[in-house]
């Protein structure tokens, strides 16, 4: 076989053997790498097709230089160094050829990392860092942070949840409020109207009705949980605004009957426009000091889709609030339908006077008529009851009844008892009881007189039907 020749001028000059001839470590390995020719040198235009075998005794040198200078192939293991005079250094080094010409034709495996992982270098790196105790009070510290941000978004996004509804709720039940109490003040137009004739005692009554369930919105109010930004117009809805309202009404109720009982119109005028006044005031307090703050509240909070409810007026006439004005409620109030129940005749509202409507004997139940004697027994127990009625148009009090009891013989010698009735509605009626005679008095078997009376009110001008006189004859 042909021997192979670098054709590189220099190959000589790089593996020449330095002296001590072909016996020592250096000959072998210029005689391991002669029998290995570069494939990237190799020019095969002149070649036989023959591969040159490696010289006798070249085996045990080192491995040729696959590579350049500057890289270097790393194996997972080294590869292992042949012994001087081992059988296998002879097929060892026949086998080298072949893996540098493999490698050189890129046909041989990549380089391994020295990391060593299959895959794993990332995920081992990340466990090395989560051991260190500075990484993993970092990593504890970043986890709290977005937690609390987390926290923090819910808080407030709940807080602002709970506003909203606080503020619905809220006006909710000012639009209730507010609707019911307009609806109060107009009923009272309707009363004061009179359209039915009613007397003064029954205005009083059904003015002290609307005052009740005016007081009634006015707990309703204090039920009421306002935000925080609307804490003092709430205070205004509730003391400038209800209860002026209801105060209102209460001295409307208490005041009309003595104001219509009075003969000087101004007089009565001027007494129903300070109260018409009140009314007027919880309106304005309402459009001022409630209206007003709680729309500039739902602003600034920034709170949409709620409006506050806008005035209802209790006074819709301004004008009532001055005496000329509620000169012109005056004969609506004094109004009255006759008996005939023509609604087109109408007569004074200033009547005052009480009437003796009938006079019993008890214990026996007698009922005594005037101009008919009727026996009664002599007992401790007789007594006088006498029923009353006030058929004015105004309350009374302190009314006076009266039974005197006298024989025709000796008309002076008379016994009066006496009782007072605290007070009595117009229209109504009442019964008391008077003591009977004491038995000095009597003539027992002989008829005698009582004469029941009902001592006349103020400004009453019929009183023929006060009193009455019964014949009574009282037996043993």
């Amino acid at each position: 076989m042909a021997e192979f020749d670098d054709e590189r001028p220099d190959f000589d000059a790089v593996f020449r053997d330095p002296p001590g001839g072909d016996d020592s470590r250096a000959g072998r390995r210029r005689a391991s790498r002669r029998s290995e020719p570069d494939p990237d040198d190799f020019d095969d235009s002149g070649s036989t097709g023959e591969v040159p075998r490696p010289r006798a005794g070249g085996g045990g040198g080192l491995p040729p230089l696959d590579e350049p200078a500057g890289f270097t192939d790393f194996d997972d293991e080294p590869e292992p160094r042949p012994s001087r005079g081992s059988r296998g250094s002879r097929g060892s080094s026949r086998s080298r050829p072949s893996t540098a010409r493999s490698r050189a034709g890129g046909g041989g495996r990549p380089p391994r990392s020295r990391s060593g992982g299959r895959g794993g270098g990332g995920v081992a790196g990340g466990a090395a860092v989560l051991q260190q105790p500075r990484a993993r009070l970092l990593l504890g510290i970043a986890f709290a942070v977005v937690l609390v941000i987390v926290i923090a978004l819910v808080v407030k996004d709940c807080q602002r949840s709970q506003l909203e509804d606080s503020y619905t709720q809220y006006i909710n039940g000012v639009a209730q409020i507010v609707t019911k109490s307009a609806a109060q003040g107009a009923e009272l137009r309707q009363v004061m109207a009179n359209p039915r004739g009613d007397k003064p005692p029954q205005l009083k009554a059904k003015i002290s009705a609307i005052a009740k369930e005016a007081q009634a919105l006015v707990d309703q109010a204090d039920d009421l949980d306002p935000p925080g930004s609307l804490s003092t117009p709430q205070q205004s809805l509730v003391a400038g605004v209800l209860e002026y309202r209801v105060t209102g009404l209460r001295t409307l109720a208490e005041n009309l009957p003595t104001l219509l009982q009075g003969t000087d119109q101004q007089t009565k005028a001027s007494g129903v426009a300070q109260v018409m006044k009140r009314f007027l005031a919880s309106d304005v307090i309402y459009e001022d000091s409630f209206a007003g703050p709680a729309t500039q509240a739902l602003k600034d909070d920034d709170i949409t889709g709620i409006k506050v409810p806008p005035l209802q007026a209790f006074l819709p006439n301004a004008g009532l609030a001055s005496p000329e004005g509620a000169k012109s409620l005056i004969p609506d109030l004094q109004r009255r339908v006759s008996q005939s129940g023509d609604t087109g005749t109408t007569q004074s509202g200033n009547l005052r006077g009480m009437s003796l409507e009938s006079t019993v004997a008890a214990p026996s139940d007698t009922r005594l008529t005037p101009g008919e004697t009727a026996s009664v027994q002599s007992t401790e127990l007789l007594k006088w009851q006498v029923t009353v009625k006030n058929g004015g148009d105004f309350d009374e009090s302190n009314v006076i009844v009266k039974a005197s009891f006298f024989y025709p013989a000796s008309p002076n010698d008379v016994e009066t008892r006496e009782v007072a009735i605290p007070s009595i509605a117009s229209g109504e009626s009442t019964t008391v009881e008077l003591p009977g005679p004491s038995s000095e008095k009597v003539v027992f078997g002989d008829q005698g007189t009582l004469k029941i009376e009902v001592v006349p009110v103020t400004g009453e001008t019929r009183v023929d039907n006060n009193s009455a006189e019964y014949p009574v004859k009282i037996t043993i």
